[in-house]
């Protein structure tokens, strides 16, 4: 029964977010709520097509299940289908302009996928596919975090923010690289990070944001080539 409930969750939640996209609620899109609050982490528009693939990868991950008939723990299969819901619920505060709704949500939600992320599942799919999800939303959380300052009027310091921001970004891939050895974090925190760079005008940020990601790919280089020869 739990599988059926996943991939109803997944077509409500693709279909939700889809049909949102093109007829947004209270006449405001993401995009245009997302500039009314202009920040430092906000990333170029194609950024987000990262959300195709996660789409896709619910998706396979359901047909594979069933196919394959895996046993995963009804936990990790429900918290992953109250993730999606969650996902999809998160755009009505948004819609409507309520931004600190709309973060709050936003922490239940990495809260969630953070504990499927430390909570290991064996099955090695499962793992990538929640742990994409994760990793992306932990990068939506953060540009949350600064589109709430900006909307509370404390944004003062956004090039000191990005610089915390983008080290608790690092740190949280270091740890999750190094103990689960997981590259998928890696490979959307460069995805994120590189299409933010594009968009910046402050050269400090730029020169930070590139000092990290050869940090980035110089770990990754140790820990997945190197180690195998």
């Amino acid at each position: 029964m739990k599988k059926y409930i996943f991939i109803i969750s997944s077509v409500i939640s693709i279909w939700l977010t889809s049909y949102l996209s093109i007829l947004p609620l209270n006449w405001n899109s993401q995009a245009d709520i997302s500039n009314l609050y202009s920040t430092s982490i906000t990333p170029a528009w194609f950024t987000f097509s990262i959300w195709i693939i996660i789409y896709l990868s619910w998706i396979f991950l359901w047909i594979y299940i069933m196919l394959k008939n895996i046993k995963i723990k009804n936990i990790k299969i429900l918290l992953l289908i109250t993730a999606q819901i969650i996902s999809a619920l998160w755009l009505f505060p948004w819609h409507y302009n309520y931004i600190w709704i709309s973060l709050i949500i936003m922490m239940i939600l990495l809260s969630i996928l953070w504990y499927l992320s430390i909570n290991r599942e064996k099955n090695v799919i499962f793992q990538n596919i929640s742990d994409l999800f994760f990793w992306w939303i932990l990068v939506a959380s953060i540009a949350n975090a600064h589109i709430f300052l900006v909307y509370s009027n404390i944004y003062s310091e956004p090039v000191i923010l990005w610089v915390i921001s983008l080290i608790i970004w690092w740190l949280i891939n270091y740890i999750i690289l190094k103990k689960y050895n997981s590259l998928i974090t890696s490979i959307v925190f460069i995805w994120a990070l590189i299409w933010i760079i594009s968009k910046q005008t402050e050269i400090f940020i730029i020169f930070t944001s590139y000092i990290i990601l050869i940090i980035l790919t110089l770990i990754i280089v140790k820990n997945k080539i190197i180690k195998k020869i």
